[in-house]
């Protein structure tokens, strides 16, 4: 867990990895990766936000598993502990 105080900072570092590692992928000819990288970054924006971007947050995520099929048991596993019980 990541105290209150620190999750912004802890959720920007995390981004600026991403677009790190984005710009890395690039570099290496690894376009693939780069993309799904690049469709990832927004992602700790999302939640870092005062406002509840809850929408966006599982729209990015149903429009990854669209576009990276190898990445939609992560959007079904989201799905499924995000429903509440009956």
């Amino acid at each position: 867990m990541i105290s209150p105080e620190h999750l912004a900072q802890a959720l920007k570092a995390l981004q600026r990895l991403i677009v790190h590692a984005k710009a890395r992928a690039y570099d290496a000819g690894n376009h693939e990766l780069a993309d799904l990288l690049n469709d990832i970054e927004l992602l700790p924006e999302f939640v870092a936000d005062d406002w509840d971007r809850t929408d966006e947050f599982i729209e990015t995520l149903q429009g990854l598993a669209q576009v990276h099929p190898t990445c939609r048991y992560i959007v079904a596993e989201f799905e499924q502990t995000s429903t509440p019980a009956s």
